[in-house]
Parts: structure tokens; sequence; C-alpha cells
């Protein structure tokens, strides 16, 4: 219990630490001349990078802020995508994707997104419920007449805390569930779950939800306060599920990634032999323990490979995707500058909209929504301890950009490591936002 206790400060950590709330220097502008030259082994700048003297200007600048981040920290590779009012205008490896194989990091390259997957299921759920949208937010999850009802699912009840009958879909979008605030985190108690359940190892996504019905209370009653929570999550890929007629898989791949021009996006595996063609390896901080597997076998590993099983967190953070997958994501989610637009207007108003009850809660539908310097700003980031990092951002002045690492930095008991991830999280965030927006045009610098 205590080792799920520390991977869940580590995720409350990484949640907390919002693109507003970050403390860094200001905005900086940084000339070609000033950058140093790119890594070994990454890609070409496309065709259409070297053109004009603006987008080699963006190139050097970026090239050095992911310079800087790698030689910081000891992370093998990465890959950055970035588009601007619907055009790609970089797009680059770094390092390695596989170091036994020295196979070097490209933008094609897919990774683990972590939580980034949060925002790629919520878009589905608004899309699956768009022609009734704001009636349906409102709607129960739970109960008779709930969005998963009893008579569908009666190993959800009896419910251990009668107030989850007030649980909405909107709750479980914007994190006011009521679950969440304790060190207690599912996704990290498999084998317990399954035993507790009666169900094989790893506990699926089903068991999961029927345990924290039946065996756990909420820590708040919804609507009252803000909890980052996977299990809101999980919730709703079940709802995706029961209201789509297929698998979660398959329903995010007709709602999202194939109307935005994804084709090879897949829920992880768990183990390294089943990494999928184009992924990269994942290398956990060597500071961390190996820990033990989640199908209760009693086997040991390293955390990326032995501590999550992707299918019981396919909706929370499940997906592997390339930085120019989750660039062409975003595109289409906000609107139709690249490729098709995933929802009409109204909806995606609602998505980028904080609840006005609750001023303290920066989440939209999905996303966690800032201002700065007089910009909207939409962005996720996802974190696997340890082997995993990414981040996405969508500006209303039109930079749009993904990045994603093979490790996630963290020293070891992650307690003590808060000020690094939180230094790793600046150099990420807002280091590589200022080299993308000091770009020489007037629109992107407020």
């Amino acid at each position: 219990m205590i080792e799920q206790a520390r991977r869940r400060q580590v995720c409350l950590a990484l949640a907390g630490l919002a693109l507003g709330h970050l403390v860094a220097p200001p905005l900086y502008a940084q000339t070609a001349q000033e950058a140093p030259a790119a890594p070994e082994g990454a890609d070409a700048p496309v065709a259409t990078n070297t053109a004009d003297a603006a987008d080699a200007a963006l190139i050097a600048r970026v090239d050095a802020q992911m310079t800087r981040i790698l030689s910081a920290y000891p992370i093998p590779g990465a890959s950055i995508a970035i588009a601007y009012q619907g055009r790609f205008v970089h797009q680059r490896g770094y390092g390695a994707a596989v170091t036994e194989s020295n196979t070097i990091a490209t933008a094609q390259t897919r990774f683990r997104i972590g939580s980034v997957s949060k925002a790629v299921t919520a878009v589905a759920v608004l899309k699956l419920f768009e022609k009734e949208l704001s009636q349906a937010l409102q709607s129960k999850v739970f109960g008779p007449d709930g969005l998963l009802p009893d008579a569908d699912f009666p190993d959800f009840v009896p419910r251990k805390d009668p107030r989850v009958l007030h649980i909405t879909l909107r709750d479980l979008l914007q994190h006011t569930a009521g679950w969440g605030g304790s060190d207690y985190d599912p996704q990290y108690d498999l084998v317990n779950i399954a035993r507790t359940m009666n169900v094989p190892a790893p506990a699926p996504a089903r068991a999961i939800i029927a345990f924290m019905l039946t065996r756990r209370a909420l820590d708040a009653a919804p609507g009252t306060d803000v909890f980052y929570s996977n299990v809101n999550y999980t919730i709703l890929g079940r709802i995706i599920e029961r209201w789509s007629g297929v698998p979660y898989e398959q329903a995010v791949r007709d709602l999202v990634w194939q109307p935005a021009g994804v084709t090879d996006a897949v829920i992880g595996a768990d183990k390294r032999s089943g990494r999928g063609a184009g992924e990269a390896v994942y290398y956990d901080d060597p500071r961390w323990p190996a820990v033990q597997e989640q199908d209760g076998s009693g086997n040991t590993g390293p955390q990326a490979y032995a501590g999550f099983h992707f299918q019981s967190m396919d909706a929370t953070a499940g997906w592997v995707a390339s930085a120019l997958d989750l660039v062409r994501f975003a595109e289409a989610a906000l609107g139709a500058r690249m490729g098709q637009a995933l929802l009409q207007p109204a909806s995606v108003a609602l998505m980028t909209r904080r609840n006005p009850a609750m001023p303290d809660n920066s989440n939209g539908l999905g996303w966690v929504a800032t201002r700065m310097q007089g910009v909207e700003i939409l962005s996720h980031s996802g974190a696997l301890t340890s082997g995993s990092y990414a981040y996405l951002q969508a500006r209303e002045d039109g930079w749009t950009w993904a990045v994603l690492f093979n490790r996630l930095p963290i020293p070891y008991p992650p307690e003590k490591g808060v000020a690094q991830l939180q230094a790793f999280q600046v150099a990420v965030q807002r280091g590589l936002m200022a080299a993308i927006i000091g770009r020489p045009d007037p629109v992107s610098v407020p």
C-alpha cells in the first residue's frame, strides 16, 4: 500500500501543477544564433520548415530547449510536433527510442501518452452525446435510470455510499465526483481488487468500478470539491461502451481518432514484449525499485512494464500515439484548422469552459483550462511512473503542440522529489511554450 500511495502522490503532484500555476522565468525570445545545434540523430525538418526564416528561427529555439531538457535530465528519447494555424511547422525526434538497438526517436515514434488519454476520452463522450449535450452533462450516472443503469450493472449495487447517486456526467469529466481525496488509487491495486471481487487478476475496469461503489465511500459529496481521480475516467470509458455498443477502444477510434486522421493509435501493452511497431521502449528512472506485477503472480519487474494494466486503464491513461497524432487530435477537437472538426462550436465552448460554480477548478471537460497573457490555453499532461511523460497544449492564438518522453525523471521515494518534478515540468511546459511563441508573430505574442 505504501508503493501505491507513492505512485498516487506522483499523479497528484503532476495534476496539481497546472500550466498557470508553474513558477518560471518570464517568457523569452531566443535568437537562432544563440541556439545550440540539434542533437545527433534528430529528424531533419520537413521541407516547409526551411521555407521561411520565421520557421527556421522557431526550429532553432525549440531544438535549443529540447537540448537543454535532455542534457539536464537522463531521458533517453523524445519527440515533438508543432502546428501553427493548422499547418505543421516543426516535427522532430531526439535521442533514442530504443537504446539497446540505437533506434533513434522520430516524429513518427509512438509513446504512451498517460493521462492525455483523458482529453481523448472526454472528446469521445462529448461527441457521443452531442445532440443533447447540455442535458446529458447533468444526467445521473448511477441508479435505476442512470447512464449505467442498475439493470445492466447489477454488480454496482448495493452501494456503500448513497451519495454516488448524485454523480453526474459533468462531475466525472471535471473531477468533482467525490473520489480522489486520499492517496488510494485503484489502478495500482488490481490484485487486491480482483481478490475482493472474485475475478481473475488483474482486475478489469468494470470490477474496479464495482469495487469503488460497493466497498469504498466517497471522499466528498459530488459537485462540492475537486479531486483529480483516475476512477472518473474509468467510469467514462464504460459509459462510452454502453452507449456506443462497442468496446471502448473501437468506439474511440470511430468517434475520435479516425475522423481526426489518426490511424495507428492503440491501447498500450503491459509488457515490453507486446510493444507495437514504431513504439518507443520505456526506461524507468534507475532510482526506482522493481514492483510486483499486476497479474497476481508475485513476479516483479520495472515500473514501466510491471506496474500497469492498460486494458483496465484504457480511458484514463491507456493510449499510445505519436506527437503528430496528438496535434491532429487537438486541432480536430477544437475546430477544423487541420482535417475534420470533431465537435460543433457549441460543444467546443462547453468543453473549454470551467465550471462557473467552482472558480478554483481549472478543469474544462477533459482539459486543464488556463489563461496566460490574455491567451486561453487548453492542455493536459500524462505521466506513468517512471517510464514516460507526455504533454499536449492548444492555444487560441493558433499554436498546438505535443511532446513525448520515454522516461519520467523523478527521484525515489517520490515525496522527496516533488521540487525536481516541478522543475522538469517547468522546463517542458513553460520552457517549450516560450520557445514556440517566441516566433516573431504579433498574433502569438500578446
